[in-house]
């Protein structure tokens, strides 16, 4: 008996990671009904994890909840989406500078070593690569802030980045786009090591910039119901 939370916080993990990717990626779309019992079926788990999951999806503002009618994929405007894009492309392109000038050894390092674990995964392609090349990505992203030296730099782009509509860009990427993302990390983080910092700047800005298209061709697919092939995007 000892085990069962840390077994129904492990189920609701899964729960909510699987919910999250599938919100990201359009699977799940604006004002669409999460039912309980339906997942906990296609899951193999109890309602009581879904229930968990749920509700870190409503705090995230990924779902939102109807009194009498149940629980459903939040939608987001279109100035919403670009204002929190045009956000973190300004603030993190800053931390990419700031990280030229005062990153450690130790950080590039860091760096380097984050980038070559994307490059591996998406050689060799395990099972669930995406969802760890986005994990990589996260990290590679925050040695960057870290390296910048602002303490407040660091939280406001935190708060964009854990906003729904920017997490997931891995799920949407085209095979070019992979290619181009993870020269891009190579390319800053030898940027960062050289001490060039408006090459940095540069880099990050057109690397998130990418990221944003990604995500705004895939919102377009959907609105007009067309059917999206991320090769189209090449």
């Amino acid at each position: 008996m000892q085990r069962w939370p840390g077994v129904m916080t492990k189920l609701t993990d899964r729960v909510y990671t699987t919910l999250r990717r599938q919100i990201m990626s359009g699977e799940l779309s604006s004002d669409m009904q999460i039912k309980e019992a339906h997942l906990a079926d296609m899951l193999a788990v109890s309602r009581t994890p879904v229930r968990a999951a749920i509700q870190r999806l409503a705090d995230d503002g990924l779902i939102y909840h109807e009194k009498g009618r149940g629980s459903f994929v939040s939608p987001w405007q279109q100035d919403d989406i670009v204002d929190i894009y045009e956000l973190r492309i300004l603030l993190e392109s800053r931390a990419a500078r700031l990280a030229a000038a005062r990153a450690t050894p130790e950080q590039i390092t860091r760096l380097r070593h984050h980038a070559s674990v994307i490059e591996e995964l998406y050689r060799e392609q395990p099972d669930k690569y995406l969802f760890s090349i986005q994990t990589e990505n996260q990290l590679f992203h925050q040695v960057i802030l870290t390296a910048a030296g602002s303490v407040q730099l660091k939280q406001m782009v935190r708060m964009l980045v854990d906003s729904p509509i920017t997490v997931g860009s891995y799920y949407l990427y085209s095979e070019t786009q992979m290619q181009r993302s993870m020269q891009q990390h190579r390319d800053l983080v030898d940027a960062i090591e050289r001490r060039e910092e408006s090459y940095a700047e540069d880099l990050m800005r057109v690397h998130l910039r990418m990221a944003y298209c990604a995500f705004m061709a895939r919102q377009s697919a959907r609105e007009k119901g067309e059917p999206w092939n991320m090769a189209d995007e090449a």
